[in-house]
């Protein structure tokens, strides 16, 4: 039976989503002592799969697990589970509220149940603990009975102890966890599908900017942006991108060739179908869906609103220039006019534009910058 690792001990959130996993598709469960080890299993080939966490809704990244996916090659991610998290006041049995002398839990619970705690617990010693499951343990082997663990029910179950509150996390139903399915081998998508990049950005004004912009270009719907410290030195940073879409369409692939200017590498993580309990549901099976005037149309609206946007911030530089020339006689720089010119003709030719049209658009743009400085320095 082929093996699926999660990261352990039994009882925690990982693996109750490890357990769902494995009795769909029929796997072995491993448990692992940290969630390197669930990578390097899969990459030496010791583990089929594995099961890790990535984000929770409330509690934010799981930021060991973006390292890794960064640092081990060979591994894709091939699916993904959203597990509702619901916190439980674990105790004893025949414990009682008012008995309690002290809490243990893994610090992220503790601080999604922090309301209920200082509510009904206030004043009672907390003590974080490396996870629910080990909370738990702790209680249930405990010699003094009088303590609480904020956990799963399957941790209640697995260490004989009950659940005396219920539900206690400050999100409702709200808090959600993201789990994150690796293999060796990318996954076969054939409906709905998330792909995952991670990238290293130059060290060039607007560079982030620029990427985005190709996704928006064409309508990937971008559904999570993550930075992480790229550990070279202060200020580095790598970026993870998840989208909605195939790594394979011809739209995916343009906009990921049109950011190679402005990266220092990137790597696919893997394309895997989005889960079908999730509200961010793809249409339709092409991220841009059917080519036709009305698609082109509406890509060319969205290249205008970027001319209309970049105008505007250049007023606002046109209106800095003129702060700065009030006072003086001269307005008009006629060098200043010739080399920018000069080099947006340069960069027309590079782009296999007209240099003449662009030159006649571009005194235009100088005429009206002339005319606005005028008219600031005359107020």
């Amino acid at each position: 039976m082929k093996k699926l690792g999660y990261l352990g001990p039994p009882g925690t959130f990982s693996h109750t989503a490890a357990m769902q996993y494995a009795a769909e598709n029929e796997f072995l469960l491993v448990c692992c002592s940290g969630l390197e080890t669930v990578f390097r299993q899969i990459q030496t080939g010791s583990m089929d799969v594995g099961v890790v966490p990535a984000e929770n809704s409330t509690g934010g990244t799981v930021g060991e697990t973006l390292d890794l996916l960064s640092a081990v090659e060979g591994i894709y991610i091939t699916g993904e589970l959203l597990l509702p998290v619901h916190q439980h006041l674990l105790v004893r049995p025949d414990v009682k509220l008012q008995e309690i002398r002290k809490v243990y839990s893994h610090p992220q619970a503790l601080s999604q149940c922090r309301r209920m705690l200082q509510e009904q617990l206030l004043g009672i010693p907390v003590t974080e603990t490396a996870s629910t499951a080990a909370a738990a343990l702790m209680v249930s082997a405990s010699s003094w009975p009088l303590a609480a663990a904020v956990g799963s029910v399957s941790a209640a179950e697995y260490y004989g102890l009950e659940v005396l509150c219920s539900d206690i996390q400050d999100s409702g139903d709200n808090n959600v966890t993201r789990f994150l399915v690796l293999g060796r081998e990318k996954a076969a998508i054939s409906n709905s599908a998330r792909t995952s990049l991670v990238l290293a950005v130059k060290d060039r004004p607007g560079a982030l900017y620029h990427i985005l912009r190709e996704f928006a270009m064409r309508k990937i719907n971008l559904t999570r942006i993550e930075s992480r410290p790229a550990g070279n030195k202060l200020g580095d940073y790598i970026f993870f991108i998840d989208f909605l879409g195939r790594e394979d369409d011809p739209v995916v692939l343009s906009a990921i060739t049109e950011i190679g200017e402005f990266v220092l590498w990137s790597r696919l993580l893997g394309t895997y179908p989005v889960y079908q309990n999730s509200e961010e549901i793809e249409t339709g099976g092409s991220v841009g869906g059917t080519v036709n005037l009305a698609n082109i149309r509406e890509k060319i609206d969205l290249v205008d609103n970027e001319i209309m946007h970049l105008l505007t911030i250049r007023q606002h530089l046109v209106d800095e220039v003129a702060r700065f020339k009030t006072g003086k006689s001269k307005i008009v720089d006629r060098q200043r006019e010739e080399e920018i010119v000069s080099r947006v003709r340069e960069l027309a030719a590079e782009n296999n534009l007209d240099p003449a049209i662009v030159e006649n658009i571009y005194r235009l743009i100088i005429r009206g910058s002339v005319l606005r400085q005028q008219e600031l320095i005359s107020l």
